[in-house]
């Protein structure tokens, strides 16, 4: 019997053995785990490293590449060894948020624009509805831009009201203006894939042909109709996608 394969977005040991890479390793993920170095934070040289405790660069290398099978750390080419974000996931329907929260990252949602509009040609046959907010956010790491996202929901007259008495999204969350209006998630879908920014480049401050993360996520309520989709743009540099087997559930995606 196959099992299920479960995919989710993920916003990125005990010493048993006295070796000096055993060691190295050691020092290294406990002062990971105890936020000492912080996700995002650049670890020093091989050279610092193995001036600093004393071992040979091999050693250095050795220890590197567990912390990095242990998703600790990830290694970008030409720039260093940099803390992950310990697999926070962002499966759930306030991923971006808790995995955000989990990891101590420094993030950032700026809200673009929120307009109604018709309903999109990809959504054709998937929702009734004739009209949606188009809701535009931009995510951002240190400052620094890593995704861009468009929601689309259905402008029911619920969600008309809430949107129009607050102004706009309550605190500023999808989520709990979504809730607010009675739209809650009950199943849903998500593809990956990735694509170039193209016109969207500026706004994530890179080159129109910059390629990204693409990820459109369809949400429905428990009447099988749709209540959200969102195509997001997320920098593979700080995103990735993880593939498990076995009975795992939940829903995927940022908010």
């Amino acid at each position: 019997m196959s099992m299920p394969i479960v995919s989710a977005l993920f916003w990125r040991s005990k010493m048993t053995a006295y070796t000096r890479t055993e060691h190295l390793r050691h020092e290294l993920a406990s002062q990971i785990r105890n936020g000492t170095l912080k996700p995002g934070n650049r670890i020093m040289s091989e050279t610092r490293l193995a001036e600093e405790y004393q071992v040979s660069r091999g050693t250095v290398r050795r220890a590197l590449e567990q912390l990095k099978k242990a998703e600790l750390i990830e290694t970008r080419m030409g720039s260093g060894s940099y803390v992950a974000f310990n697999g926070g996931s962002m499966s759930g329907p306030d991923g971006w948020t808790s995995a955000s929260l989990r990891s101590g990252a420094p993030t950032t949602t700026e809200l673009l624009s929120i307009a109604l509009v018709d309903r999109p040609s990809s959504l054709e046959g998937e929702s009734e509805c004739e009209r949606f907010y188009k809701i535009a956010r931009r995510r951002l790491f240190r400052s620094a831009p890593v995704s861009y996202e468009v929601s689309y929901l259905p402008a029911i007259p619920a969600l008309c009201g809430v949107i129009e008495r607050a102004g706009g999204l309550i605190d500023g969350s999808i989520l709990k203006t979504m809730e607010q209006a009675g739209l809650r998630t009950a199943s849903g879908y998500m593809n990956v894939s990735a694509d170039r920014l193209g016109p969207i480049a500026e706004t994530l401050e890179k080159t129109p042909g910059t390629v990204f993360l693409l990820s459109e996520r369809h949400n429905f309520g428990d009447d099988g109709a749709l209540v959200e989709y969102v195509r997001s743009f997320l920098d593979p540099g700080h995103f990735t996608l993880h593939v498990t087997t076995g009975e795992t559930g939940g829903n995927h995606g940022d908010r």
